[in-house]
């Protein structure tokens, strides 16, 4: 995730961050991180473990990474015609979906797959209960500011229950 999306929150009170329909820029922000996030793979198992899978693997990427394509040896597609006037096909065309930046001295020389982080080594990770640590008491199943994990911050915003 770029940098300036991941902190796009960091120095604001709590406040100011959850009036976020007040502040369009921060909204836009927290909404450009969605496709960076790992997607849950299946439902959680009896004991509680989920399966996450890489934002760039599958048969609908959402983020184009030059990583996973240089790690997992994914020819490069085929040059096909877009019709631009066709709003499902632009926005599934590899060139509309936002690039997963490396450091350039990656780009230059590839990282050995034992330095990599776990995610671009394996296409999907499984998470038990206990395996973060001490961290696994933060472990939260909707993102940070999702709208289905907003509490009302005001007397017009209700819950929807669903």
């Amino acid at each position: 995730m770029p940098t300036a999306l991941a902190q796009a929150t960091l120095g604001l009170d709590d406040e100011a961050v959850r009036s976020i329909d007040d502040n369009a820029r921060l909204r836009e922000q927290i909404s450009a991180r969605e496709p960076y996030f790992l997607r849950l793979k299946e439902s959680a198992h009896e004991r509680s473990a989920i399966r996450l899978q890489c934002p760039a693997s599958g048969p609908s990427p959402a983020v184009a990474c030059p990583r996973f394509n240089q790690v997992h040896q994914i020819p490069a597609p085929r040059p096909a015609v877009v019709d631009l006037t066709n709003r499902r096909a632009t926005s599934a065309h590899t060139a509309a979906k936002p690039t997963v930046l490396i450091p350039a001295a990656e780009r230059l020389r590839a990282l050995p797959k034992k330095e990599l982080p776990r995610i671009c080594q394996k296409p999907t990770i499984t998470i038990r209960p206990g395996d973060l640590g001490k961290l696994d008491k933060f472990r939260q199943d909707r993102h940070y500011l999702h709208p289905a994990g907003r509490t009302p911050t005001g007397p017009n915003e209700r819950i929807s229950k669903g």
